[in-house]
């Protein structure tokens, strides 16, 4: 019973985006293991895509036998065990990962006898091997899914967030939004050097936010009392036994790895802010631009750099241009990284933020007290 309650606060944690604060937390047994699903659909799909060329029927049909025989062996292994046949696995080792790269290869060798498209079959199984480990380890899919979460259920910093930086900016926006030059500059940018200049906005604004990181972690207070530790633990997997448990009072200290994972959740909670005020000036430059400047006015704007190309018409020269777009999103770029900037000296956006996400972290901190006091319990 023990055991499964620390699985479950260990889950939990995981949905917060804080894997790092499980114990033993290693990738044969925490993560790979919960990536297992995934790597057996990609798996199927690689075999199956190795297969599909037949070039040699026998090579195609040994292809689906092997993915046959592999889930086979599978279900067979878990019911020796007892254990349900579609059970995940409680240890993945190299042999395993091994095969997931090699055995694509070897199909599409077989069925195409060419080194070629074996090589570019082992390497793309590399590459999903590698993608999936960092995307499990780090929990990203899980923290910016709470991160949306925790941004929505504070809406009331995104709307003072609104409200004190956007007058000022919505009228410097606009004389930009609506100058000629600027429409030739970014409307005639190819879409990958407008993703370059994005690249630029969001790698300055990361380091513009990591900048306060170390300093709010040191602020996360971790004196935490036993009555404090129990009231943090309602509503978790530990709240039936929290309060049996012992050595509440003690201090637990963080790792380097567990301090830059509280990091990562404090870097990630502003970016997706950010992001959502920046989806909200794009909206509003598309819908402005679309209304009040004519595609005739674009065109006229545009004389000498790309032409107008047109995503969306609407009649009596109203629509949605391919240059309109690329302004409103380098607009709305430009927009969020000054919002980055603003958040990062304005005390009183910092004091709200801050203070909302450190309690927040507290109380995982403090349920991380219980959940090692479980463990160490006989």
């Amino acid at each position: 019973m023990a055991d499964e309650r620390l699985r479950q606060t260990e889950r939990w944690f995981y949905r917060r985006g804080l894997p790092f604060l499980a114990e033993d937390y290693r990738s044969s047994t925490a993560v790979w293991t919960r990536a297992s699903p995934s790597l057996a659909v990609a798996f199927v799909v690689l075999v199956l895509l190795s297969a599909a060329s037949f070039d040699d029927i026998a090579g195609a049909a040994a292809g689906v036998v092997l993915v046959m025989a592999v889930s086979l062996v599978a279900a067979v292994w878990n019911r020796r065990h007892g254990r349900p046949w579609r059970a995940l696995p409680d240890r993945v080792t190299w042999p395993v990962l091994a095969g997931f790269v090699l055995v694509p290869g070897v199909v599409a060798f077989a069925t195409t006898r060419a080194w070629l498209p074996t090589i570019e079959t082992v390497l793309l199984a590399a590459f999903i091997l590698v993608v999936v480990w960092a995307l499990t380890r780090y929990a990203i899919l899980a923290l910016v899914g709470w991160a949306v979460r925790y941004t929505f259920r504070g809406v009331s910093d995104l709307y003072r967030l609104t409200t004190r930086a956007l007058p000022l900016l919505l009228l410097f926006i606009t004389f930009l939004f609506l100058n000629t030059e600027v429409w030739q500059v970014a409307g005639s940018l190819q879409s990958r050097h407008l993703w370059i200049v994005l690249g630029l906005f969001i790698a300055f604004g990361i380091v513009f936010i990591l900048s306060r990181v170390p300093e709010e972690i040191s602020l996360i207070e971790a004196a935490t009392t036993r009555d404090q530790v129990v009231a943090a633990s309602a509503g978790t997997p530990l709240a039936d036994v929290v309060e049996s448990l012992g050595g509440l009072d003690t201090p637990v200290g963080l790792g380097r790895r567990q301090r830059a994972n509280i990091g990562l959740v404090m870097t990630v909670a502003q970016l997706v802010q950010v992001a959502l005020f920046a989806v909200v000036v794009w909206a509003f430059l598309v819908t402005l631009g679309a209304l009040a400047v004519t595609i005739d006015v674009q065109t006229i704007w545009m004389v000498g750099a790309a032409p107008v190309e047109v995503v969306w018409w609407w009649g009596d020269g109203i629509g949605v241009t391919r240059q309109l777009l690329r302004v409103s999103l380098f607009l709305a770029a430009f927009s969020a990284f000054y919002v980055t900037i603003y958040t990062a000296i304005d005390a009183t956006y910092r004091e709200q933020f801050y203070d909302r996400i450190r309690l927040d972290l507290e109380r995982t901190l403090s349920v991380r007290r219980a959940y090692l006091a479980l463990r160490r319990r006989p």
